[in-house]
């Protein structure tokens, strides 16, 4: 049974709604993609209730999470984790899983807080941008604030969410409309975020059991661009599945098995504390 909550912190930092659930004895953090939410999990959890107790949230400008209107870094996604993390009442030690950008938030926590993480699962990892992909994020983001998302909506779910993924029409229109939904203003803060961030030298500081996984329809993110990301990463682990780059809507049944087989490998219940309620 899902608990949500909202973390009210006062200040300037924005609230952000989050969801812990199931009765397992291993923790595991769940952070969606750009464009996402806490829902964008929905058909994982359940796959994981057994094993795991799961935390998942809004990140700032998402979902239900309040909409700032001034721009955000990594370092403002990190100091929302350690709130969620806190008023939540998960203990560590706990694995991590993120999709793209929430792979990237993943690394950024890790470094900061390496002795309070069992494992890491990176999907389809957006730590880094070229200068072709900081001149279409720009673009996207201008386009976003000027015109909505619905300028966007297409061009985006065209490489994220490949046609022959699609077979599902209702989750994939599910999917889209929960995009429409994005603030347009908080999602160009996001794709600017990720224009200015470089993850990938805080590879060399990982030392955290890792998994990397790549879409095999990923047109963001394609394998073999995620296979050498994850040869920077000292001794990952690197598997592709049939999945586009939102593992967690497009493979949920694939993803939930990668994750279980990481985190049993690499967790050792005896010396975690059982918090699942």
């Amino acid at each position: 049974m899902a608990q949500p909550g909202m973390v009210f912190t006062g200040g300037e930092a924005p609230n952000l709604r989050y969801a812990r659930e199931g009765r397992g004895p291993r923790r595991l953090v769940l952070l969606h993609e750009m464009g996402g939410n806490l829902e964008s999990w929905d058909a994982v959890v359940p796959l994981l209730a057994d094993g795991f107790t799961t935390l998942r949230y809004d990140q700032r400008g998402a979902g239900c999470s309040e909409k700032p209107r001034a721009p955000f870094t990594y370092d403002d996604h990190v100091d929302d984790l350690e709130r969620v993390i806190a008023a939540s009442g998960f203990e560590a030690p706990f694995a991590i899983c993120g999709i793209a950008v929430g792979a990237a938030i993943a690394v950024a926590y890790a470094r900061r807080h390496p002795q309070t993480i069992s494992a890491l699962v990176l999907c389809s990892p957006a730590l880094s941008v070229d200068a072709t992909q900081q001149r279409f994020l720009a673009e996207r983001s201008e386009a976003a604030r000027r015109d909505g998302m619905r300028a966007i909506v297409d061009a985006s779910l065209a490489r994220s969410y490949p046609e022959q993924l699609r077979g599902d029409l209702a989750t994939f229109e599910t999917y889209r409309a929960a995009f429409l939904a994005n603030d347009p203003v908080c999602y160009a803060h996001a794709n600017a975020a990720l224009a200015g961030a470089d993850m990938e030298p805080a590879l060399r500081e990982i030392a955290s059991p890792c998994l990397v996984l790549a879409g095999r329809h990923d047109l963001v993110r394609p394998p073999e661009q995620v296979r050498a990301m994850a040869s920077r990463l000292h001794g990952a682990a690197f598997a592709v599945i049939d999945s586009g780059h939102i593992m967690a809507v497009q493979a949920p049944h694939e993803l939930a098995a990668a994750i279980s087989g990481h985190c049993l490998a690499h967790t050792n219940v005896a010396a975690e504390k059982t918090d699942a309620g």
